[in-house]
C-alpha cells in the first residue's frame, strides 16, 4: 500500500495575491483626463468671451432697438436729408373733408409759402440735424408743426376705414401702396402714417399745361409701379397739393428728398426707394 508524500512543516506558503480579505488596496493612476487644469481654462475662456462681448455692445450702442436706430441715423449712406424726428404721436377723432390740417413750421417750403421754386433740403431751417451741431448739443424738434415737406415725421391721423377725402373719393388711412389717380389728394396729416408702416410717400405738383413735368411723373410712375409689383415695396404715390409746383418729392421716417422735375434723376430716385422702404419698420410691417 503506497502512502502519500508527507507536506513540509511550518507555515503554509500563501498563494498569490492572498486572501482576498487581506489584499492591500492598489491605487491605479492614469485613469481620466487632469479635471483641474480644464476647469480653470474654461473659466478662463468665459471671462474672454464675457469681456469681448461688453467691448462689442458697447461700441455698437446696443440700447438702441433696430427701429430706433433707423430713426436717430443721420448716416449719409441713406439716401436723403436727414430730418430730426418729431414723434409718432395721433390725432384723436375721425378725417373729415375741410379739416384743418398741421402747419408746416417756419422755414418749410410748400405751396402756400411766399418764397418759390422746390428746395433741394426741404427741412425747416430752425430744426438742425445732430450732424450740424455743436459736440453735445442736442437740437431742438419744433412740435405742432411738420418739419418738412413731405412730412417726414410725426402727429399723425389714426387708422381709418372708408375715409372720404372728397368729391366722393374714398381711401384707407394710410393708404395702402398704390399708385393713385391725379385726383386723389392724401391727407397731409396722414402722410406720417404711411411712414411709419414702414413706407415711402411719392407725391408730385405739375403746373397746369407743364406736360414735360407731366411726363417726367409718368416715367416715375413706371418706376414706382415696377418696384410695388416686383419688389413689394411700400411706396404710396400720389399727387400733392403742397409741394411747389414743378416738385417731386420723396419722405420715409426722417429722410426727405425732393427736386425739380427737370433734374429728375432715375437711379437716385431707385437709390431712394431700395434703401428707404421698410428701413423704419417699428410694428413689424416687413417682416
Amino acid at each position: 500500500m503506497s502512502r502519500e508524500p508527507r507536506r513540509p512543516r511550518g507555515k503554509t506558503q500563501p498563494t498569490a495575491g492572498g486572501p482576498a480579505s487581506r489584499r492591500t488596496p492598489v491605487k491605479v493612476s492614469g485613469g481620466g483626463p487632469p479635471l483641474v487644469p480644464i476647469a480653470v481654462a474654461g473659466g478662463v475662456l468665459i471671462v474672454v468671451a464675457l469681456l469681448v462681448y461688453l467691448i462689442v455692445q458697447k461700441g455698437s450702442g446696443s440700447t438702441l432697438s433696430g427701429p430706433e436706430k433707423a430713426e436717430a441715423d443721420t448716416s449719409t449712406s441713406v439716401p436723403g436729408v436727414y430730418v430730426p424726428s418729431q414723434g409718432r404721436g395721433h390725432f384723436s377723432g375721425s378725417y373729415v373733408p375741410g379739416r384743418a390740417e398741421t402747419p408746416f413750421c417756419p422755414g418749410v417750403q410748400w405751396s402756400g409759402s411766399s418764397s418759390s421754386g422746390a428746395s433741394p433740403t426741404p427741412a425747416a431751417a430752425a430744426t438742425a440735424t445732430p450732424a450740424a451741431t455743436k459736440p453735445g448739443v442736442t437740437p431742438t424738434v419744433q412740435v405742432g408743426c411738420y418739419n418738412s415737406n413731405p412730412p417726414s415725421s410725426g402727429k399723425h391721423l389714426n387708422v381709418q376705414n372708408n375715409v372720404d377725402v372728397g368729391n366722393g373719393i374714398v381711401i384707407k388711412i394710410p393708404p395702402d401702396p398704390d399708385i393713385y389717380p391725379a385726383s386723389v389728394e392724401v391727407p397731409r396729416d396722414s402722410i406720417a402714417h404711411i411712414l411709419e408702416h414702414a413706407g415711402v410717400f411719392l407725391g408730385y405738383n405739375c403746373a397746369d399745361g407743364d406736360s414735360a413735368c407731366n411726363d417726367a411723373v409718368e416715367q416715375v410712375k413706371s418706376l414706382v409701379k415696377d418696384r410695388i409689383e416686383s419688389g413689394g415695396d411700400r411706396i404710396v404715390m400720389a399727387h400733392d397739393n403742397d409741394l411747389v409746383p414743378g416738385t417731386i418729392g420723396m419722405s420715409s421716417w426722417t429722410r426727405v428728398y425732393a427736386f425739380r422735375y427737370q433734374d429728375y434723376d432715375a437711379k437716385e430716385t431707385q437709390r431712394f426707394l431700395d434703401k428707404n422702404s421698410c428701413r423704419y419698420d417699428p410694428e413689424g410691417f416687413c417682416r
